[in-house]
């Protein structure tokens, strides 16, 4: 009996602290969520976000006119979808609301639902381009099993070239700079990157930490604004991922602590 009850206790404690555990990661996902609801209420309500991304595409416009044509190889240029070219704000509400992580399978289902709305001046950027005679590459990270749905979210939103040859999902690696060579090779002058994400101008930063992805700035700070166009998104990321090694395999609490701890703070005084 005395050893049925210390097995029945021990069982019980186990459970308990479990259930603790359980608890607490809860709670430190719901205060991830709650972190970004002040990013996603100034990516949605706010009118500077928008002057941003007008601002960004009508230097994109600038920069394409200004490109010198090769002969013999017509103009093209490279674009991100998702915060680039579309709005998914609303799938980062979703998870600030219900304090769910990201998941494959709840981005799925958003991206199934064909819900994403167009950035400020994307659409007028992509048609300016090709009436002007370049060729549009949407180059995304997006799974193949939801080109169709990207296809018919893109074509409802008023963007122009939205084929099998121009749309280029993730082939395995979220690493794009295999399809940007592609693209290249296969005869085309691309004269501009627009993202969201220095992931999107190329494979150096890929997989990088903060200090290296600051440096590639540095490095390039020329081609900002000629070559390469970035749109604003503070809801998330790469740099957030660069924040510490293996970032996305933290538990909540560890990515609330590494959040706080890489803060430049000032002491008050």
């Amino acid at each position: 009996m005395k050893m049925t009850a210390t097995l029945l206790s021990s069982g019980l404690l186990a459970l308990t602290l479990s259930g603790c555990a359980s608890h607490s990661t809860r709670d430190a996902q719901q205060q991830l969520g709650q972190q970004s609801v002040l990013a996603v209420n100034w990516f949605q309500q706010s009118g500077e976000y928008q002057a941003l991304a007008w601002q960004a595409f009508n230097g994109a416009q600038l920069a394409f006119d200004a490109a010198p044509s090769l002969t013999g190889k017509p103009k093209a240029v490279i674009v991100d979808l998702d915060e680039t070219m579309i709005d998914n704000s609303a799938y980062s509400a979703w998870q600030a609301k219900n304090g769910q992580p990201f998941s494959a399978k709840t981005w799925s289902a958003w991206t199934q639902a064909k819900q994403a709305l167009a950035v400020p001046g994307a659409v007028d950027f992509a048609n300016y381009v090709t009436s002007h005679g370049g060729t549009l590459f949407y180059v995304s990270n997006r799974d193949q099993k939801d080109y169709d749905a990207t296809v018919a979210n893109l074509t409802q939103l008023g963007f122009p070239q939205v084929n099998q040859q121009t749309v280029r999902l993730s082939t395995g690696s979220s690493n794009k700079q295999a399809r940007f060579d592609a693209i290249r090779a296969a005869g085309y002058n691309v004269v501009l990157y627009v993202g969201d994400n220095l992931n999107d101008f190329g494979g150096a930063t890929w997989h990088q930490g903060n200090a290296q992805r600051r440096a590639f700035v540095s490095q390039n700070h020329q081609r900002f604004g000629t070559q390469f166009i970035v749109l604003p998104n503070p809801l998330y990321g790469d740099w957030e991922s660069g924040m510490a090694e293996n970032y996305n395999k933290l538990t909540p609490q560890q990515q609330l602590s590494t959040r706080e701890s890489e803060l430049r703070s000032w002491s008050g005084r």
